[in-house]
């Protein structure tokens, strides 16, 4: 058996919900599950792939901004949106962590707001890489 680490679902929860702004209830908390790499999102590096209550998939890298080209955030995004539809999620999120998240936020905003691959079920979050808590440490953000 794969020796896990133990999640700190408040933390977690905390991140869900002050930084992402999700609304999920308390119920999706009682199974979270988060991971380093992901399965979901193949074309980009990514650092985790968090799973709260089989409902909300979200994937965060820190790849670079400036590696984001309208090709390769559509096929993230596709990427993401199979995998939320194939494990039935309800919600699939993608965050970008950047040194610089408001001009990172601009970017790559204006090139999500033209892709196929999204729905009103797929988002793009850029945050600061401050904002992104241990999912596994004992204390808050």
């Amino acid at each position: 058996m794969e020796n896990e680490r133990k999640v700190n679902v408040p933390v977690v929860k905390c991140f869900v919900r002050e930084v992402l702004g999700c609304t999920c209830s308390d119920e999706v908390f009682k199974q979270v599950k988060v991971k380093a790499g992901s399965s979901a999102v193949k074309s980009c590096s990514t650092d985790y792939e968090i799973n709260v209550g089989g409902r909300l998939l979200i994937v965060l890298s820190s790849e670079p901004v400036e590696g984001f080209s309208p090709a390769r955030l559509e096929k993230v995004m596709a990427e993401g949106r199979s995998a939320r539809d194939a494990g039935h999620f309800n919600r699939f999120r993608f965050i970008v962590q950047a040194d610089n998240a408001r001009e990172a936020e601009k970017k790559l905003s204006q090139l999500f707001e033209g892709l196929g691959a999204k729905d009103e079920k797929t988002h793009l979050h850029v945050i600061g890489k401050e904002d992104v808590p241990d999912f596994f440490g004992s204390g808050g953000q």
